[in-house]
């Protein structure tokens, strides 16, 4: 009888995860998607040496990008953003690492140092237009394949993978607010 309802439960328990993977990825847009490690070894190379502030990653997924945050800076304060559930507590709890559940556009990033995402185009969009003016002048922006429209980085990477996948690195400053549309 047991051995008929162990594997009962483990598919059931598998569908529910898939199940709760595609809505979340319906209702944010975009789901959880691991950063290659050929991109990863490009963000390495683009990381700044230092940063004042926290270390934020928004839309944080399964956390791939987390260990090499944690040791390019180790005596900083690493958060993650993630609001799918499954994602969010296997970054939790296999990377050790904060992960808030929350949508981060909600978020005071005003002690950030350094913002890390890989987000879709509409929510790069957001980004500048709700987070970026709130963080503090200095703080860092590393992103990859999806640019900051009329932004000037300080530096740009290509990773050595099929695509050549560009990784841009931007530092807030005054320049950095492009101009905002106007609304009619």
């Amino acid at each position: 009888m047991i051995s008929i309802i162990i594997p009962i439960i483990a598919e059931t328990l598998v569908c529910l995860g898939a199940v709760s993977i595609l809505f979340w990825t319906i209702r944010l847009g975009i789901g959880p998607t691991p950063t290659s490690y050929k991109v990863r070894a490009a963000i390495s190379d683009i990381l700044p040496d230092h940063v004042r502030g926290d270390v934020v990653e928004l839309g944080c997924g399964w956390g791939h990008l987390i260990p090499l945050l944690q040791a390019q800076y180790p005596h900083v304060t690493i958060q993650g953003w993630e609001r799918s559930p499954l994602p969010a507590l296997f970054t939790h709890w296999s990377r050790k690492v904060k992960v808030v559940r929350k949508d981060f556009f909600t978020a005071d990033l005003s002690n950030a140092g350094l913002i890390v995402c890989y987000l879709y185009p509409g929510a790069m969009t957001r980004i500048q237009q709700e987070i970026i003016p709130q963080l503090p002048s200095g703080c860092w922006i590393v992103t990859h394949t999806f640019a900051l429209s009329g932004c000037e980085p300080v530096k740009t990477l290509k990773a050595n993978d099929l695509y050549q996948t560009p990784v841009y690195l931007y530092q807030v400053r005054d320049t950095l607010h492009p101009a905002t549309p106007a609304r009619h």
